[in-house]
């Protein structure tokens, strides 16, 4: 089932269970989808949906950020359960420790990468969608540094 008939399924159960938050967490990611899909012109693949349903992450975890900082922890909150709705539709993410050790390893193999933006792109296209971009680039940071 695509992603797009997935969020479309939870729509329609929390209808059902008059879960208004979630329903218009859910609204949202659906609309967010189909505005790429405006855009390519096209129904868009799973991969493409990935790619949007993290920069949904990304914008939420960035008001997080500006919520605790400014002392809103109510918004904050909010911000942080419609991160844990939206991660529902995208694959398992590695744990930090799982991430180090397959950097590690990644450099017991090539010893020659020294510098963190290569050896985050090399682990980028090997460990693909299953890790967080910033993340990664954090625990490359600190196993070369």
């Amino acid at each position: 089932m695509s992603i797009r008939n997935d969020v479309q399924d939870h729509i329609k159960t929390a209808m059902k269970a008059r879960d208004q938050f979630r329903l218009e967490c859910l609204r949202m990611v659906k609309g967010a989808i189909l505005l790429k899909e405006k855009e390519s012109g096209s129904e868009i693949s799973d991969d493409d949906a990935v790619l949007v349903l993290r920069t949904e992450v990304r914008k939420r975890r960035q008001s997080v950020d500006l919520f605790q900082e400014h002392g809103k922890a109510d918004e904050a909150a909010a911000a942080e359960t419609e991160i844990g709705i939206i991660e529902e539709f995208l694959p398992k993410q590695l744990s930090e420790e799982d991430v180090e050790a397959k950097v590690r390893a990644y450099l017991a193999d090539n010893p020659d990468v020294n510098h963190a933006g290569k050896l985050t792109g090399a682990m980028k296209k090997e460990l693909g969608d299953t890790v967080d971009g910033k993340m990664l680039n954090d625990v490359c940071r600190k196993v070369l540094g």
